[in-house]
């Protein structure tokens, strides 16, 4: 049985993530493993570069970093205590990222949540669990919210 000592959680500072964390944490507690939180920043550079100054852009992006870093630390704390957690900020989209991450080696499984969207909803904008279900060669475990079931 291969053993699991590294695990990947991307998660979305924007969303909730104790749902599947908690998930991690106990995967973490049996397998004596370590977890790794992966925010995956959006590139928003397009954007800014039309609307705002360099320097204005600058702030921005050093704001939401900490925020980011900020929200990281706070999951960690709350929800992986006792646990040997390392935490990523990498920019570009989740799914690529999670991706490449993921074809290093360095990790035995991925844990992510997914959304309660369906329909159009799903269609319109994606899903970044379904795309690295089909496409990692990591073992995933995808946890559904409680609300969306039923």
């Amino acid at each position: 049985m291969p053993s699991i000592k590294n695990i990947l959680v991307p998660v979305d500072v924007m969303e909730d993530n104790g749902f599947f964390v908690e998930y991690a944490k106990m995967m973490a507690e049996k397998h004596e493993a370590k977890v790794t939180l992966l925010y995956a920043r959006p590139p928003l550079d397009r954007f800014y570069d039309v609307y705002l100054t360099d320097d204005v852009v600058e702030k921005l992006k050093a704001d939401s970093k900490q925020r980011a870093i900020d929200e990281l630390d706070k999951l960690a704390e709350n929800q992986l205590q006792n646990t040997d957690v390392s935490i990523k900020l990498r920019r570009g989209q989740p799914q690529d990222l999670i991706l490449e991450m993921t074809e290093t080696g360095d990790y035995d499984m991925v844990i992510m949540g997914t959304h309660c969207r369906k329909g159009m909803e799903r269609v319109l904008f994606g899903s970044v669990a379904n795309r690295v279900v089909k496409h990692s060669n990591t073992p995933v475990l995808t946890i559904h919210p409680a609300e969306c079931k039923g």
